[in-house]
């Protein structure tokens, strides 16, 4: 990718970033965990184009890469990171560091980590949806003592979960189909 072509991720990674860093989404984080949701995957996105644009790491760093978005899932960091802002900001720069490792490394990375990593999110995040579309308190009371979430702000959750993993599903079937098309 020369200098030219690498601008205009760089503008919409730099966009995104902005977008998702700011007073107003910040302050509506403890209110609305949809903001934080969908915070993470847009940071990690903005983090998976500057790394793809700027890196080439060796494929070892999918590793590290994958850390971020499966640490602060877990509800205990989930609902720190929605309330307490040196938590927020740790979880936004580790999701923006860790989709740069990612960009970085996705060249490298063979079929089958590529494939793997596919299958492993797809699964991860939709037993996640699913769990919260049923009502289970994966980050409300009793489950998070702390949590200013209730069970139902996370039916949104769910249905955003579901329509990014089809968006992610449609782009990666249609570069798989025109892969094996060519």
């Amino acid at each position: 990718m020369n200098n030219k072509s690498k601008l205009p991720f760089l503008i919409l990674s730099f966009l995104i970033v902005v977008i998702s860093v700011n007073p107003i989404t910040i302050s509506f984080l403890p209110k609305n965990p949809l903001v934080l949701m969908a915070s993470h995957y847009a940071l990690y996105f903005a983090g998976i184009l500057a790394g793809a644009s700027l890196l080439r790491l060796n494929k070892a760093f999918v590793i590290p890469a994958v850390v971020p978005p499966i640490i602060f899932h877990f509800p205990f960091f989930f609902v720190q990171s929605g309330i307490n802002l040196a938590w927020t900001f740790t979880d936004y720069s580790t999701m923006v560091v860790g989709g740069v490792l990612l960009g970085a490394a996705l060249r490298s990375a063979g079929k089958l980590i590529k494939s793997s990593l596919f299958v492993l999110y797809m699964v991860g995040d939709t037993t996640l949806a699913i769990l919260l579309v049923l009502g289970f308190p994966v980050y409300s009371p009793p489950s998070v003592i702390f949590s200013p979430y209730s069970v139902s702000q996370f039916y949104d959750v769910s249905y955003f979960m579901f329509g990014v993993m089809n968006l992610i599903l449609f782009v990666v079937l249609g570069y798989t189909l025109r892969k094996l098309l060519n």
